[in-house]
């Protein structure tokens, strides 16, 4: 409980160096389950061995990159985002619990339709291509994005609508990107799966992850 508590009040006092080394560690475990469970077997039916670089640039993402932008998204600008749609006459006569339903309807529509798509998914996809030092690579980033992007934002919907819901119900503000970071455990998984493939994928998380070996994307 100590450690809970101690980890609470570093999260209030420090959220972008707290959550960057939570978020790395996270992002880590998660490529690393992907390798462990989910690495595509050769035309010879090996599986490669454990490739330490590919944990590295996952950790590099997600300490670096995604974790700022999410503590300063999610914890510093979302929450304070109201309904525009909702007249101050009507924030004067409607319940507080009423207005606040209205307002986070509209903080998941903007999340949920805007920054999957534009911003989450390209900006994963176009990092750890550049942090592999792949060869041409922005024509790899272009090709990645013509052949999956749909595919994976329609995944992402299938899971990240419902667990926003809950966050922006529930969980305090300070702790949502943490919360998020224990769900995307297995998400992450998935994204280095797909990022790593060397097909197109077209499987449903939820629903084929185990047949992975048969989908072509990687986004970890």
């Amino acid at each position: 409980m100590k450690f809970f508590h101690r980890y609470n009040e570093l999260l209030k006092k420090y959220p972008y160096r707290t959550n960057m080394i939570t978020t790395g560690i996270l992002m880590g475990v998660g490529d690393s389950v992907a390798q462990r469970f989910f690495n595509h077997e050769d035309e010879n039916g090996n599986r490669p061995p454990y490739d330490p670089l590919r944990t590295m640039r996952a950790w590099c993402y997600g300490s670096f990159i995604f974790s700022p932008l999410a503590v300063f998204w999610y914890g510093k600008t979302l929450p304070f985002i109201k309904n525009p749609f909702v007249s101050a006459i009507k924030r004067e006569a409607w319940s507080g619990k009423r207005i606040e339903a209205f307002d986070i309807g509209f903080r998941i529509g903007i999340d949920q339709l805007i920054l999957p798509g534009l911003v989450w998914i390209p900006l994963y996809n176009a990092s750890m291509t550049l942090l592999a030092f792949r060869e041409d690579p922005f024509n790899v980033i272009k090709e990645k994005l013509e052949k999956n992007w749909w595919n994976v934002l329609k995944t992402s919907w299938s899971v990240w609508p419902i667990f926003q819901l809950i966050s922006f119900t529930v969980i305090p503000i300070h702790l949502r990107v943490f919360a998020s970071n224990i769900c995307s455990i297995g998400w992450n998984c998935f994204l280095s799966t797909v990022h790593n493939a060397k097909h197109h994928y077209k499987n449903k998380f939820l629903e084929t992850v185990h047949e992975l070996d048969e989908s072509n994307v990687n986004f970890s």
